[in-house]
């Protein structure tokens, strides 16, 4: 593998899975399983993992009111009431018994009380129905409970009675009594920050179920009880099982992304080497895989997870740019990784795997306008009929949200294949990639470069009108592309309208200005039309695949002629280096550039025949040669391709010979 593959990998790798985990990476436990009451499984059902079942609402609130009420009063010293107090007692007490040691003697009594503390049951019942209280003191805080403190009831009961020796009237009594009030006031602020401390610490778990549980017999029914079970199974978080189930659901990721990457190593092998293609494949399937992330994420906490996915995206570029039979690849290895990390596997794969694929089998051919409305009918009823399929099975779907979920379904391919249409042009200029449009823009006899080709290389012109009409034919034969096998054959030459008259198809009525020339010199001349035609191609902004197979039309392959001249005319012939007589390549890299590569040969070769007779054995010895010398190596033909690329050529070229009836009758003849 070469470096440069292998930076371009692990960069693709590092955004695939990091994509993966931004968007992906669940936070609970993937559960796909959906029953109803009453139904029976003939296997036990096993809690993975720890989970906690909590208390239902109704339950949680009755429990939460009951600690709140149980929460005792709580109680607080006034210092301003006992001093005020105190000062209008014992005026009172002595203006009435005019006995000093009496009102001393009862002021003392009741200092010592209100210094224990004394509350008003009324106002505390306002608070709290229990008997449960905490005295806030300049001593500290104490538990009481309320019968053992002071209640002002009993406060004024007791003055009565010490007061009632004396035959005090019933309004004396009153009035002294009257006066008297409790210290110790409700402190509902402190007691408040006790309920809320108390509320935090309360735990709505009620039971907690260990791994390995039998949640449900065999053969049993389930209850609604069993349901309640799953349902908080498929919410409980990961915890401590979260790295290892990330670890390895990275590890499963990374194991399909190694199976895409085999695929285009093996069966994509121009992708592979052309690291503009790689890019591109890959920067189409993270973008879809981000923009299904984000459509989840949206969606997650609507009335069902979403089951729809941008994988339409990504397979309507896959099989525009590369090819239908990748795109088909692709949309089930897309499927797979979203299965990982769906709450129902199989149904988002089936959805998104049929969605994929039919987009990619109607998409393709660009040209068709019907393509388009036709790909996004089918993706989108191809989508909603497996879900709906799904759901009369009963299997891994939500029942309750339908509607929005069918019209999710419909709506993605809209979104993903018309998103896909809109970037074509955007992809094209950035990666050099083009689609059948841009070929086909150029394969036309009518682009300025061949206009000037006619005008000022016309022996070079009919030449690459033959290359053409040959590499098309034998592209279409072996379902290669046949448009750009054209449209390289068209352009295969243009280099040679840098110098026109140093080829021999243009020199009409002239000297061949080679016979002045030493073989050096000619071979440069020769070889030099490359890579002029690269230039003038570019220069002229042709799709990349076409400036590849003029690049690519020689190969590397020898200027016989000049390079056995120089050898005749090399007074040392071991000094004469093939080096200096072979184009620089490098060899065709697709199919296409080695049909051009051929094409181009078998026409000179058979130029100066003059019956067909010899035309197949020509075309078939052009094809061996350039087989045998490795230049078709790097380009994946078949044995069974060139077989039907020979027999294709020789047709064609055969055709040529056919000649018209000399004597043909002019005019009309019988009518």
């Amino acid at each position: 593998m070469k470096i440069r593959n292998l930076l371009i990998g692990s960069l693709v790798v590092t955004v695939f899975i990091g994509t993966f985990y931004l968007f992906f990476m669940p936070d609970k436990h993937i559960i796909d399983l959906e029953l109803n009451v009453g139904q029976t499984l003939p296997h036990d059902i096993v809690a993975p993992v720890n989970f906690n079942l909590p208390y239902h609402a109704q339950e949680f609130r009755e429990i939460r009111d009951a600690m709140l009420e149980s929460i005792p009063v709580h109680l607080k010293f006034d210092r301003e009431v006992w001093q005020p107090l105190r000062s209008r007692l014992y005026p009172m007490l002595f203006l009435t018994t005019y006995d000093s040691s009496f009102a001393s003697g009862m002021v003392g009594e009741l200092q010592s009380i209100y210094e224990e503390g004394v509350f008003d049951l009324v106002d505390v019942r306002e608070y709290y129905d229990g008997e449960q209280a905490v005295l806030h003191s300049s001593s500290g805080t104490q538990d009481r409970q309320l019968f053992d403190i002071n209640e002002i009831e009993d406060v004024r009961d007791i003055l009565e009675i010490r007061m009632s020796v004396l035959n005090f009237s019933g309004d004396d009594l009153e009035e002294i009594s009257s006066i008297l009030r409790p210290n110790l006031i409700v402190d509902d602020s402190s007691r408040q920050a006790n309920a809320e401390t108390a509320i935090a610490g309360l735990s709505n778990i009620d039971t907690t179920i260990t791994a390995g549980s039998v949640l449900l017999k065999a053969n049993e029914q389930v209850t609604s009880r069993t349901l309640e079970y799953l349902d908080h199974l498929k919410n409980t978080a990961m915890e401590n099982r979260r790295f290892k189930h990330v670890l390895s659901l990275l590890l499963l990721v990374l194991l399909i992304v190694g199976i895409a990457f085999f695929y285009v190593h093996d069966i994509m092998p121009d992708t592979w080497k052309a690291a503009n293609r790689f890019l591109l494949l890959s920067v189409i399937w993270v973008l879809s895989l981000a923009a299904t992330g984000t459509l989840w994420l949206v969606l997650k906490n609507s009335t069902s997870y979403p089951c729809a996915s941008l994988v339409t995206f990504g397979a309507a570029l896959t099989s525009i740019f590369f090819h239908r039979r990748h795109a088909v690849f692709f949309t089930l290895i897309f499927s797979i990784v979203l299965g990982l990390v769906h709450p129902h596997p199989y149904s988002v794969v089936l959805i998104s795997a049929v969605s994929g694929i039919l987009a990619s089998l109607t998409v393709w051919d660009v040209r068709e306008r019907r393509s388009v409305p036709v790909a996004i009918g089918l993706a989108a009823g191809g989508g909603v009929g497996v879900f709906l399929l799904l759901h009369m099975l009963n299997t891994s779907l939500y029942s309750s949200s339908m509607t929005e979920s069918i019209l999710g379904l419909l709506l993605v391919p809209v979104i993903g294949i018309g998103s896909a249409h809109a970037l074509l042009f955007l992809f094209e200029r950035i990666f050099s990639v083009y689609t059948v449009l841009s070929i086909d823009e150029v394969n036309k006899t009518d682009h300025p470069l061949l206009k000037q080709m006619r005008e000022v290389a016309p022996g070079t012109w009919n030449h690459s009108q033959t290359v053409a009409e040959l590499a098309g034919r034998a592209a279409g034969a072996i379902n290669a592309w046949e448009s750009l096998a054209s449209a390289g054959g068209y352009f295969h030459d243009v280099g040679k309208m840098a110098d026109p008259e140093m080829f021999i198809e243009n020199q009409r009525n002239m000297e061949n200005p080679h016979d002045k020339m030493n073989p050096w010199e000619s071979a440069i001349k020769i070889i030099s039309h490359v890579r002029d035609g690269a230039a003038m191609a570019e220069k002229a902004k042709l799709p990349r695949a076409v400036i590849d197979i003029i690049q690519q039309h020689h190969g590397v392959g020898l200027t016989k002629y000049f390079y056995n001249k120089a050898l005749q005319e090399s007074s040392d012939p071991k000094s004469v280096k093939k080096a200096d007589f072979s184009y620089p390549g490098p060899r065709p890299q697709t199919i296409e550039a080695a049909l051009v590569l051929l094409a181009d040969q078998a026409s000179s070769s058979t130029k100066n025949l003059t019956s067909p007779e010899g035309v197949a054995e020509l075309v078939a010895r052009v094809v061996d040669e350039n087989d045998l010398e490795g230049e078709l190596d790097d380009c994946h033909l078949t044995r069974r391709n060139l077989k039907t690329i020979v027999k294709v050529f020789t047709s064609v070229l055969e055709s040529k010979f056919y000649k018209r009836v000399s004597d043909y009758p002019i005019g009309d003849s019988n009518g």
